[in-house]
């Protein structure tokens, strides 16, 4: 897009060549044969009539059929032969990429904890290379960066990055928000967006520029005042674990919106800049008409020539989620083929690569193009191109002529959180949320920042106005991030918190908030098995959030994508192949299970598309959001053929563990071996019906009906929170309840003391403390418990003593075939002669020293175990919040 000229030659009229350093090494074309060199083979030195004999004109070769150029593009010489060996094309080309990308992973590494999305280490790190900003090593910068030798190079490589990463915003770019939008949508659309545009046309007639002959050279401000990044949207979402809010959603969907109306801006900006300018002649068409309707008739031919014919190949191919080398490099050539014939027709190169993204069906073919390039585009090419981009920026002239319009431009970053709360007035929507919007969709990108380029190489904007707008965009990106972890996600802080973060501390009808995650296909029916015997009726109500999460692959921004109850297709589909048909299978699967409990429940299905490290905060996040009780995980490991648990989740085992971990309320762990077989489907007037189940037997010895369910119960709160949830289970007719309540014996007690003492001769006495009001608590428990299910016939309570680990082991074995669901407690932070030895051998600590030994393959493969973790907070403020009451349970 800036046009540099050849060094070392320039190119006349007529095809005829100057050489303006006398004798220059370089290779001769002549017309109609081949190239000519020297007697050596390698150099070719041009005669030139210096205006002498001959009479020929200066300037003119001896053969006017002869066109030659600069050929050395590396130096022939060692740094001691050479006063400048690097100033040669390629030298300066390779050092040039190998800065720019130095400087670019520095600042993004350095800029990522503080909150900063990748477009302000793009731009910092180009203008930290520009000769004079901020003095940083301008002698460097000047000799070798900034030389005449590598600016065309340099221009080049720059804008084809940009050719690349047009196409894949064309790859990614959604227009489901445009096609249903709701209420709140079109309400905050148009507070973010038309009121901002309106209010940079408006600045631009206020503030004393000196761009004088551009056609409508106030849309560039209004642009810019409007417009949102929705890959930088997202990521800053990510970031501030924002992404699975409500707030994020709406942010999401009207980034969306904005991504699309910025683009039509675009388009618009590219048509007014073929416009020619002052003293050029008019050609008879109008040059903006002209690009317009090409630009249309090119995106028509898109649509409906390339995108049937891409669906064709799609089909054609045998693998469909493997594509041959050949096959991807072909797309790579289409990019540049289709940029080729906009930039012909008098439009941008990128606007052909955007238009033929749009065009290609999202699925594995996307997401293999992605994968392919990014890493190189967005590594190598895109940090060149900012660094070209700082080196237009004029400090000088904004400090000495502009430095009002900066002060007032800059205070404009009001103007969208100002909207934003105006628009909340007219939608359903908080104040505060209002502005947090404003603040969010301030994050720009590299669209806006390609406008005001196109504007400058057009004349259109000056110098000065080109720098002012791009530290705009730079300085109005910058201050979401920390403006919303300062002040926004302080206030949420402050908000008053939910208190029915644990089931045991809720009362039997309030409603059971459940956030359900799922890691794959096979984990639905058991998750969605487990809700159903949980007890849905209208006495007992529930709500499900139903997650499917998914990992994160490549550069891509982070996802959060909320689907319409009741519609098996998804309302977003920016994300690709496996996720797509899974989440599909997820929402099919809940929308059957609110049919079917359509009473007395509600159920929202969402997918999560984000790092398998920062996955937890996600699901913290919407938990939080959904002032949910109860977080519902699958065990990482699933039932093969032979019974055994094999690795099927490997990733999503961290997952679990940082969950646990850090979760906001109560946690289940479900281990899954055959509870997807329990048959739930007999009425409820004969629930005795017996069931095959995956052990092939007959289950009928239980009078009440066709679950079994087994609650080990040893001590402490997770174990008090398990017979909640367990509790909660017997209500549904088809359960019955055994309630094992394992205590030490004698021998046990002396065994305990004795071991612990040894090792923290200091902290026994608070130990014994701690554990001597836990039992008292966990007396209390079970005696309302057990007051309370004296006519219950389907609920059994019974006691065994155990005197260390292994004994409890055996007994454990003894009921190995008597239940088909186990629910136990945890166990962290209890210490008990029940488990001694126990935990020191558990290869998988998330399940507690009892869930890993019922897991185990000495014992019967179709038992599925739950494992519950009690909220870590209620352990903290128990007692004060329940200082009569020490169980809290209203069931």
């Amino acid at each position: 897009m800036i046009e540099m000229a050849s060094v070392g030659s320039q190119w006349a009229e007529g095809g005829s060549v100057a050489w303006t350093g006398g004798a220059v090494e370089g290779s001769c074309w002549r017309k109609g044969g081949g190239m000519k060199r020297d007697s050596r083979g390698k150099r070719r030195t041009a005669d030139y009539n210096q205006g002498g004999g001959g009479g020929g004109e200066k300037g003119k070769m001896s053969n006017s059929n002869e066109t030659c150029y600069a050929r050395a593009i590396n130096s022939t010489r060692t740094w001691q032969e050479d006063d400048a060996p690097l100033i040669k094309p390629l030298p300066v080309l390779v050092l040039q990429i190998a800065v720019a990308m130095a400087s670019n992973l520095v600042f993004f590494h350095v800029l990522q904890p503080l909150d900063q999305p990748r477009i302000v280490s793009d731009i910092i790190s180009g203008l930290v290379l520009s000769p004079g900003v901020f003095g940083l090593g301008s002698w460097f910068v000047e000799k070798y960066l900034w030389v005449e030798q590598g600016m065309t190079n340099l221009d080049t490589l720059a804008n084809l990055g940009v050719v690349y990463i047009m196409f894949f915003k064309g790859l990614q770019m959604e227009f489901a928000p445009l096609a249903s939008p709701g209420k709140t949508t079109l309400v905050l659309a148009a507070a973010l967006i038309l009121l901002p545009f309106a209010t940079g046309c408006g600045l631009y007639f206020l503030v004393d520029s000196s761009d004088g002959e551009g056609k409508a050279v106030y849309l560039y401000w209004g642009a810019i005042m409007a417009s949102t990044s929705f890959p930088t949207l997202a990521s800053i979402l990510a970031r501030l674990k924002l992404l699975c809010t409500d707030l994020g959603r709406e942010a999401l969907s009207l980034g969306m919106v904005n991504d699309v109306c910025c683009m039509v801006l675009l388009l618009v900006v590219i048509a007014l800049s073929a416009a020619p300018s002052a003293g050029e002649p008019k050609p008879p068409l109008d040059p903006t008409l002209f690009v317009l309707l090409f630009s249309i008739s090119f995106g028509s031919f898109c649509l409906f020539a390339i995108r049937p014919f891409m669906q064709w190949l799609i089909k054609k191919n045998d693998d469909g989620e493997n594509y041959r080398d050949t096959f991807i490099h072909a797309m790579f050539f289409m990019v540049l083929a289709c940029g080729l014939v906009t930039e012909f027709f008098g439009a941008y190169s990128f606007l052909g690569a955007f238009m033929l993204g749009l065009c290609i069906p999202r699925g594995h073919l996307a997401l293999t193009l992605i994968e392919r390039m990014e890493d190189c585009v967005t590594g190598v090419l895109m940090p060149l191109y900012f660094m070209l981009l700082a080196h237009h920026i004029h400090f000088e002239e904004l400090i000495n002529k502009q430095i009002g319009n900066v002060a007032i431009l800059f205070s404009t970053v009001l103007i969208k959180p100002i909207c934003g709360f105006l628009g909340s007035f007219f939608c359903d929507v908080s104040a505060r949320d209002g502005v947090a919007l404003g603040i969010l969709l301030s994050a720009q990108g590299l669209v806006p920042i390609v406008m005001v380029t196109i504007g400058q190489e057009r004349g259109q904007l000056s110098d000065g106005t080109f720098s002012l707008l791009v530290l705009y965009i730079l300085f109005s990106t910058m201050i979401v991030g920390p403006t919303m972890t300062l002040v926004y996600k302080r206030m949420i802080k402050n908000s008053i918190p939910y208190q029915q973060r644990t089931i045991e501390g809720s009362k039997s009808d309030a409603d059971l908030r459940v956030v359900a995650c799922i890691h794959s296909q096979r984990n639905i029916s058991s998750i969605v098995k487990l809700l159903e015997i949980s007890d849905i009726s209208p006495r007992s109500p529930m709500s499900v959030f139903a997650v499917h999460l998914e990992e994160l692959i490549g550069r891509a921004a982070a996802m959060f994508i909320v689907h319409e109850s009741g519609n098996s297709s998804t309302s977003s589909k920016s994300f690709f192949g496996r996720t797509h048909v899974q989440s599909e299978q997820v929402i099919a699967a809940f929308n059957n299970f609110q049919r079917e409990h359509q009473e007395s429940t509600h159920v929202q299905t969402l997918t999560v598309i984000s790092s398998i490290d920062t996955m937890h905060e996600d699901i913290g996040s919407l938990v939080e959001d959904k002032r949910a009780t109860i977080i519902l995980l699958p065990f990482h490991k699933q039932q093969g053929m032979d019974g055994k648990l094999e690795d099927s989740n490997i990733e999503f085992r961290s997952v679990n563990q940082n969950v646990m971990a850090s979760a906001p309320c109560s946690v289940g762990l479900l281990v899954d071996r055959g509870l997807n077989m329990l048959s739930l489907s007999r009425s409820r007037s004969n629930p005795a019906s017996s069931y095959l189940g995956v052990s092939g037997r007959h289950h009928n010895s239980l009078p009440r009906g066709q679950i079994r369910i087994g609650m080990i119960f040893i001590a402490g709160p997770d174990d008090r929170e398990a017979l909640s949830y367990a509790w909660r289970m017997s209500a549904h007719p088809l359960a019955t309840l055994t309630v094992i309540r394992f205590v030490a014996g004698d021998h046990g007690v002396d065994m305990e003391l004795m071991d612990f003492a040894r090792d923290d001769e200091v902290g026994i006495l608070s130990m014994m403390t701690r554990s001597e009001r836990e039992k008292e608590i966990d007396d209390e428990f079970i005696n309302e418990f057990r007051e309370k299910i004296v006519n219950d016939t389907s609920i059994e309570y019974r006691q065994v003593v155990s005197n260390s680990g292994d004994e409890t082991v055996n007994l454990l074995k003894g009921m190995d075939h008597d239940y088909d669901l186990y629910v136990v407690g945890r166990g962290q932070s209890v210490l008990s002669p029940l488990t001694v030895g126990l935990v020191e051998w558990s290869e998988t600590p998330e399940l507690g020293a009892i869930g890993d030994v019922l897991v185990t393959s000495e014992f019967a493969a179709h038992v599925s175990v739950l494992v519950v973790q009690q909220y870590a907070g209620a352990r903290l403020h128990f007692h004060e919040e329940f200082p009569d009451d020490a169980s809290a349970l209203n069931i």
